[in-house]
């Protein structure tokens, strides 16, 4: 995620505060080496992707570091992904393979029902033949020198940016978004965007992680904002 940070002035609390837009961005696979994407550290071995991180997080410790590593490469399937693209790159010796996350019309993610990572997003393509849209897929390619922007109203967004927040890959809002049978009317049968982030944001009785993580929290909330407005 990038921004223009504009804290306020003084010495009040901290305050996440942006100028002009937000934008998303996704790496290649095998870009700059001496200053590697996040996505890139993906396919490091945990040694190696804890001291790139440390040289961007000099303040935190190595050890948290490599634990997160560890439990995100268990449980966390775009990991699963990027480890599966760069197999295949291995073994094919091609620049030309690219892994797209597609924006699927048919996920049944209802605004009252717990949120799942479904299998299928990811999508490796090894020829130009079948080119999927550009418009609302995130496309991800082996090597390059430009990050691409990718669109907030992929569902594949959030999990990507906010691997912390959303550790098992939970989908965020996507425009196909239908209400449980229970809460659909005759007139109604599509979430809104508005209506997703106050259902994720509401205030529960058990643990929220989203409430428990601090700075990013704020930054969560302003980039949700933004994407609404």
């Amino acid at each position: 995620m990038g921004a223009q940070i504009k804290p306020p002035s003084g010495t009040g609390p901290y305050s996440y505060r942006i100028h002009c837009q937000i934008y998303h961005v996704v790496s290649p696979l095998c870009g700059n080496h001496n200053k590697p994407g996040y996505g890139q550290l993906y396919v490091f071995d945990t040694c190696k992707a804890t001291e790139k991180r440390m040289e961007r997080n000099e303040v935190c410790l190595p050890s948290v570091m490599e634990r997160l590593d560890s439990i995100l490469s268990a449980i966390n399937p775009f990991i699963e992904c990027y480890l599966q693209m760069h197999r295949i790159i291995e073994e094919n010796l091609a620049t030309n393979i690219r892994m797209v996350f597609m924006e699927n019309g048919n996920l049944d993610l209802c605004r009252y029902n717990q949120p799942i990572f479904k299998t299928e997003i990811a999508a490796i393509f090894v020829a130009d033949n079948g080119e999927p849209p550009e418009n609302r897929d995130i496309c991800i390619y082996p090597a390059g020198n430009s990050y691409r922007i990718i669109s907030p109203l992929n569902q594949c967004c959030g999990p990507m940016v906010y691997a912390l927040l959303f550790t098992r890959g939970e989908l965020g809002w996507n425009i196909n978004m239908k209400y449980n049978e229970d809460g659909r009317s005759s007139k109604y049968t599509r979430v809104t965007q508005l209506q997703f982030y106050a259902y994720r944001l509401a205030v529960r009785s058990d643990f929220s992680i989203l409430h428990h993580s601090g700075k990013l929290f704020q930054q969560y909330i302003v980039d949700a904002y933004v994407n609404t407005e």
